[in-house]
């Protein structure tokens, strides 16, 4: 698919279909309370630094920007995306699609920089008329600096000793401060516990150059059905993030829409920092084409594309400008030893009460 990037920032309104309310399945968990029962209900912890992080710095901005060395982001390993198909057979009768509309938030351009200059979200005018062809195959998403590039983002953490990898998007909210991910990226699942330690988005990040600073995070967020079950049809996080030099992330990056019970199989255009050979995790890739349904009772949507581990999490922008669209899903898996087709959870209504219990959360 050829696409030719729009230089226009997007400012349509978008219609979210969500569920008519956020029921009382919405519970703020600790890291150790019991979430609620509902698959489509979420919960929460606070973000913590370790020790060893802590003692680098008076701020967490601070002390995570010291403590994620490019000799540690290097480190990393990918969050573990892959499934067998005995593990897939429970989340086959799982995730209803949903019907509600209500207004929601399209994506939105940068209001500073991190240096508090304007314009960091509409350095595009490099492209001119250059196009770039992605298909199934990863590629290097050729710009630096432009829209694309802002609001994606590398994800790490710190786990039972070990030093992790995924990636992430800038969602529009209100509160301008979220980031969406895989619920693999904040919570073991099937009834573990949280992965909330030294919890990190870098935006624009290139090959250790991180031009909008290093974002830590204060909450992180997932939908029941991943933590108590494991089951990938709600295998999506989110994380709140702190402020950054006084400033909220959004404000700086910008942020992509959020399509919420939307069309079961649109077009996408999936960007992340994957591991898997050929790719390093050190720049942003991409990958575009059309979606199925994996079954025809659940909403999980499949991709032809190649970004595997350390791309869990990354975007599924539908209707996608060149540089900006609506996140309609986020890497989760891949079936076996297949690295040529990756798998999302369809954003029904298990997104709609997540997006409603964050979006105001300042």
């Amino acid at each position: 698919m050829r696409l030719r990037p729009s230089l226009r920032t997007t400012t349509a309104t978008i219609a979210i279909l969500t569920a008519t309310v956020l029921s009382s399945t919405l519970t703020t968990a600790g890291a150790t309370a019991a979430p609620a029962a509902d698959p489509a209900g979420v919960s929460s912890t606070s973000v913590r630094l370790s020790p060893e992080a802590a003692a680098l710095g008076s701020t967490p901005e601070t002390a995570l920007a010291r403590f994620w060395t490019k000799e540690r982001i290097a480190a990393a390993k990918p969050a573990d995306n892959g499934v067998s198909l005995a593990e897939l057979r429970k989340t086959a009768q799982s995730s209803v699609l949903g019907e509600t509309v209500v207004a929601g938030l399209p994506p939105r351009a940068a209001a500073t920089g991190l240096d508090g200059q304007a314009g960091t979200g509409s350095a595009k005018a490099a492209r001119g008329d250059a196009s770039v062809l992605a298909g199934p195959t990863g590629t290097s998403w050729p710009w630096r600096h432009d829209f694309v590039s802002l609001t994606n983002g590398k994800v790490l953490y710190q786990h039972n000793g070990g030093l992790w990898h995924c990636s992430g998007v800038v969602v529009s909210t209100e509160a301008r401060n979220t980031v969406f991910t895989a619920g693999h990226c904040v919570h073991e699942g099937s009834g573990g516990v949280w992965q909330n330690t030294n919890w990190t988005f870098i935006p624009d990040y290139y090959y250790g150059d991180r031009p909008l600073g290093t974002w830590t995070a204060r909450e992180l967020w997932s939908l029941n059905g991943w933590i108590n079950d494991g089951d990938r049809a709600y295998d999506v996080g989110v994380a709140v993030m702190h402020l950054n030099a006084g400033r909220r992330l959004a404000d700086v990056t910008g942020s992509q829409g959020i399509r919420i019970n939307g069309p079961t199989t649109p077009s996408v255009w999936h960007f992340g920092f994957p591991l898997n050979s050929p790719f390093d995790g050190e720049d942003l890739i991409t990958c575009d084409g059309p979606t199925s349904r994996r079954y025809v009772i659940t909403g999980d949507l499949k991709l032809a594309c190649t970004i595997q581990g350390g791309g869990s999490g990354g975007a599924w922008l539908a209707d996608f400008n060149g540089d900006s669209g609506y996140t309609i899903s986020v890497n989760s898996y891949h079936v076996g030893n297949d690295l040529t087709q990756i798998y999302g959870p369809y954003f029904g209504d298990g997104v709609s009460n997540l997006y409603a219990a964050v979006r105001n959360l300042s």
